[in-house]
C-alpha cells in the first residue's frame, strides 16, 4: 500500500482525500450498506469467540434485523469478569494492545477495551483524516507535510488519547513535541511545558487534545508576554527572530503577544464537553477555529467535524451505530429492567439520543451503551452538500443533574452559562441539593483573581443565563416560581491545593481535578478543606 508520505510527495491530493475522508461522500444507504456488511463480518467473528457466544446466545445471527432483536443491549458489567482480567483468549481476535478509561466510571476502577490490529491502525487513520479537515479550506485540499510538528499534550497508553497519538505516529511522519519516548514518563505540565520550548525552537504545526490547554496556554502567553524571559537554550537566532517578529506584530495591534503572533498553526483538534465552549477563545488566542470530534474508549473515533465546523459525521468502518430515542432513554432510567428499543443511523430525525454501538474489525463490545447522549441537528449538511446525519456531542448521561423533575441541567448548559455572565471565574463544579424540599443547583467557583462578589447578584445573573441556554430550566422557574441556583465561591486556590494533594498521594493523570459534575463527598470534602466557604 502506498504511504501517506508518499502520497503527499507525489501530490496526490484527491487520492488522499478519498482514501481518508471518503465517508463524506457516501450517500445514506451506500453508508448503510457499509455497516451492515462490516457487521456481518463481525457477527461472524463474535460467534467464533467464547465471550461472544456468551452475549449472543446459542443461535448466531444470519441478519442486522435478527441482531438487534435477539442480541441485549450490554453494558461493561457483561464483560469486566474477563476485561478486567486482559483474557485476550475469549476474544474473537487477539489485541495488539488494552486501552483504559480514564477512571471516572463510577462503578469501575476503570474499564478496560482491547484493539484489534485494524482497530488500533484506525485510530491513526482518523487523526490523519482530522488533520486534514482541521487544515484545509476546501474538498480535497491537503497541506499537510513530512515532519510535520504536533504538540504533545495526550495523556500516555493506556489512555485512549496515548493510544491514538501513538497510532498516529506509527502511520504518519509526524514529529511529535516532545518526542513519545520523552513526553510519555512525563507529567502533564512538564510534557507541556517541554512541548512548548521545544515549539519555539522547531515550530508548531498542529494541536489536538484538550481545549481548555490551549486556553490556559493563550491566558499564560498573554500575562507574561511582556517579561518573557529566554532559558539558555533557546537563546537561538531563529527562536529571537520568531520573537521579534510576534513582539512587533503585537505592538502594532496595540495588545499583549499572544501564541497567534508566534505559531501559525494549520490546525487544532479537540473534543469533549468544552471543546464548544472554547472555541472563541482558542480561535482569539491561536488563531485558528478548532475542529471537533468525538472518541470514547470503548469505541475508538466514532464522529468529527468537516471544514466548516458545524455538525459532526460518523464514520460508517469503526463501529455499528444505533440510537436510542430520548424517550426511550428515560423509560429505561426509570425501569432499569426496561429494554428501550433503538433506531439506525438512517432513521435518525432531530432531537437527543443515547449512543450504542457494536465494535467491528474483531473488537468485543456488542450493542454497548457507554453512556454519552448525542443531539442530532440535521439529516445533512447542504453547505458542503454530505448527505448524511448532522450531530454534536450533547452530555455524558451520568454528568446531567436533574431539578425538580422538570430540567436536565448538562455539563455544557453550565459552562454556556456562565461565558455569558461577567463573572471571572478559574474552575467550578455544581452538584444538586434539595433545602426546604425545593432542588437546587450548587455552583462552587473559583475566581481568577481575588475580588469581592456579590454572590446574590451573581445567582441572578446565572440564574437568567441558564434559562437563556436551557428551555426546560426556563420553564421550570416560570411553573415553580423560584431560582434553582445557588453559587458559593471557594477559597483561593482551592482547585490547585486539591491537584497537588492528589499528586502527592500518587493519583494519574485522571484524578487530579474533581468532576465538574455531581462530586462525590469525599471529593467535596476535599476540595474545600477545613475552612468554610465563602458566599
Amino acid at each position: 500500500m502506498t504511504s501517506l508520505t508518499t502520497l503527499i510527495q507525489q501530490g496526490k491530493q484527491k487520492e488522499i482525500w478519498t482514501k481518508y475522508l471518503g465517508f463524506l461522500d457516501l450517500r445514506i444507504d451506500e453508508f448503510m450498506e457499509i455497516q451492515e456488511r462490516l457487521l456481518l463480518e463481525q457477527i461472524d467473528l463474535l460467534g467464533k469467540s467464547l465471550m461472544g457466544r456468551m452475549l449472543m446466545g446459542d443461535v448466531i445471527p444470519t441478519s442486522v434485523e435478527e441482531f438487534r432483536e435477539v442480541v441485549p443491549l450490554t453494558t461493561y458489567k457483561d464483560y469486566q469478569e474477563y476485561l478486567d482480567q486482559k483474557r485476550g483468549d475469549v476474544l474473537p481476535r487477539e489485541p495488539v494492545t488494552w486501552a483504559h478509561t480514564s477512571g471516572r466510571s463510577g462503578d469501575f476502577r476503570y474499564k478496560w477495551a482491547p484493539y484489534s490490529k485494524k482497530m488500533y491502525d484506525r485510530l491513526g487513520d482518523s487523526v490523519t483524516g482530522s488533520m486534514i479537515l482541521a487544515s484545509c479550506t476546501k474538498k480535497y485540499e491537503v497541506i499537510l507535510e513530512p515532519k510535520d510538528t504536533v504538540l504533545l499534550s495526550a495523556a500516555p497508553p493506556p489512555y485512549l488519547s496515548g493510544e491514538i497519538t501513538h497510532s498516529a505516529n506509527d502511520q504518519m511522519d509526524i514529529r511529535f513535541l516532545p518526542p513519545l519516548d520523552i513526553g510519555d514518563p512525563m507529567g502533564f505540565r512538564e510534557r507541556i511545558q517541554t512541548g512548548f520550548k521545544m515549539a519555539m525552537v522547531e515550530g508548531l504545526d498542529f494541536f489536538y487534545g484538550l481545549g481548555s490547554v490551549l486556553v490556559g496556554m493563550g491566558e499564560q502567553f498573554e500575562k507574561g508576554s511582556g517579561s518573557m524571559k529566554l532559558s539558555g537554550e533557546m537563546l537561538r537566532p531563529n527562536v529571537i527572530w520568531r520573537l521579534l517578529k510576534s513582539y512587533l506584530t503585537a505592538k502594532i495591534k496595540r495588545r499583549p503577544m499572544l501564541p497567534k503572533d508566534v505559531w501559525k498553526l494549520k490546525g487544532i483538534m479537540t473534543g469533549g464537553v468544552d471543546a464548544s465552549i472554547y472555541k472563541k477563545q482558542i480561535e482569539f488566542y491561536w488563531g485558528k477555529k478548532p475542529l471537533e470530534g468525538y472518541a470514547c474508549t470503548e469505541g475508538g473515533s466514532l464522529c468529527m467535524q468537516a471544514w466548516n465546523y458545524k455538525g459532526m459525521t460518523f464514520f460508517p468502518e469503526n463501529d455499528f451505530l444505533e440510537f436510542i430515542p430520548h424517550e426511550e432513554h428515560k423509560k429505561s432510567k426509570e425501569d432499569p429492567d426496561y429494554q428501550p428499543k433503538t433506531v439506525l443511523y438512517n432513521e435518525l430525525e432531530p432531537g437527543i439520543y443515547e449512543l450504542v454501538f457494536t465494535n467491528f474489525h474483531g473488537g468485543i463490545f456488542t450493542r454497548y451503551r457507554v453512556g454519552d447522549l448525542f443531539e442530532v441537528l440535521s439529516l445533512r449538511d447542504d453547505e458542503l452538500d454530505i448527505d448524511l446525519p448532522q450531530v454534536q456531542f450533547y452530555s455524558r448521561d451520568s454528568d446531567v443533574i436533574n431539578i425538580a423533575g422538570f430540567a436536565l441541567i448538562t455539563e455544557k448548559d453550565i459552562w454556556q452559562a456562565l461565558e455569558k455572565t461577567s463573572l471571572d471565574y478559574y474552575e467550578w463544579i455544581a452538584r444538586k441539593e434539595v433545602k426546604d424540599n425545593k432542588a437546587y443547583l450548587h455552583l462552587f467557583v473559583e475566581l481568577k483573581t481575588v475580588a469581592h462578589v456579590e454572590t446574590s447578584k451573581m445567582e441572578a445573573q446565572f440564574n437568567s443565563t441558564l434559562r437563556e441556554v436551557n428551555s426546560d430550566y426556563d420553564d421550570m422557574v416560570e411553573m415553580l416560581g423560584y431560582s434553582a441556583v445557588k453559587i458559593s465561591m471557594l477559597n483561593p486556590g482551592a482547585f490547585g491545593l486539591y491537584m497537588d494533594y492528589q499528586q502527592s498521594h500518587g493519583a494519574d493523570l485522571a484524578h487530579t481535578k474533581p468532576p465538574h459534575m455531581k462530586p462525590t463527598a469525599k471529593q467535596m470534602k476535599r476540595l474545600l478543606g477545613d475552612k468554610k466557604i465563602k458566599g
